[in-house]
């Protein structure tokens, strides 16, 4: 079997790729896809949880500062006590996951080469590709945050000190993490997550991402209150519009897109 990438059985609300006339399928060089080693899987508790009902109560200040905490040092948390109802996540999970179950010619008419399009769906792979475990390759999100809903099967890995470690699901959790237009509202103070996800061989992976955009007319760039003489601002102002086309010319997958907008870029 020549190496291919397999692909992800997400649901997307909106596209994080270039339209493609084709099957959605990857076809990318061994050496560039995701594989399990130099992940370490013997960290523990290494994903902060940010429970929601804190931040009605009297301590919501503090709630306010691990959430800032965990997106400086980590860019990404996971959320409990969020208010959406298991039994409405298990409904959506399901349904995605029938949806793929579906004929190939059933689910290709929902294909839509619109990157504008409400909801964008990722084909899963074919059962007989499963002794390859690849996934979605290494990225960074060009939004403001992400908030994934996963199943209870691990797939997500981040960097975390310089190294690749699982994200393992949370029962009744949502991960939100930070994307490539929160690092240049924040000055870089919150860096883009850069992650990945890995195709488990023996079962099934279904996730749901959620991604927050700005409006194509919305001016972008660092908080004015975050810039003084000490931490100059490392982005100029744009427009998102300005940066979604640009992200297509230099075909990059992570926020060092954003270095098109440094001042020094001029």
């Amino acid at each position: 079997m020549s190496p291919t990438m397999l692909q992800q059985a997400d649901a997307h609300h909106r596209s994080l790729s270039e339209p493609k006339n084709g099957p959605f399928t990857y076809t990318d060089p061994l050496s560039e896809v995701p594989t399990l080693s130099g992940v370490d899987t013997s960290i523990d508790g290494s994903t902060p949880i940010i429970d929601m009902e804190g931040l009605l109560g009297p301590q919501r200040s503090e709630f306010v500062k691990q959430i800032g905490h965990a997106c400086e040092k980590k860019g990404f948390f996971a959320v409990k006590n969020h208010g959406i109802p298991e039994m409405k996540i298990n409904n959506m999970l399901d349904t995605a996951r029938d949806f793929f179950h579906l004929p190939e010619e059933e689910r290709l008419k929902f294909r839509s080469s619109d990157p504008n399009s409400i909801i964008r769906l990722v084909t899963a792979c074919q059962e007989s590709e499963l002794d390859v475990t690849y996934g979605v390759r290494t990225h960074t999100d060009p939004t403001l945050i992400t908030i994934l809903m996963q199943d209870d099967v691990p797939g997500l890995q981040v960097i975390n000190d310089d190294k690749w470690i699982d994200v393992n699901p949370i029962p009744n959790a949502v991960v939100v993490h930070v994307g490539d237009m929160l690092q240049a509202l924040s000055n870089c103070r919150y860096k883009s997550l850069l992650h990945q996800a890995i195709v488990n061989c023996e079962k099934e992976r279904v996730s749901i991402a959620s991604y927050c955009y700005p409006s194509d007319d919305a001016e972008i760039g660092p908080a004015k209150k975050l810039i003084d003489d000490d931490h100059p601002a490392i982005y100029k102002d744009f427009t998102y519009k300005e940066f979604h086309e640009s992200m297509w010319r230099v075909k990059c997958s992570t926020a060092k897109r954003l270095d098109l907008f440094k001042p020094e870029s001029d």
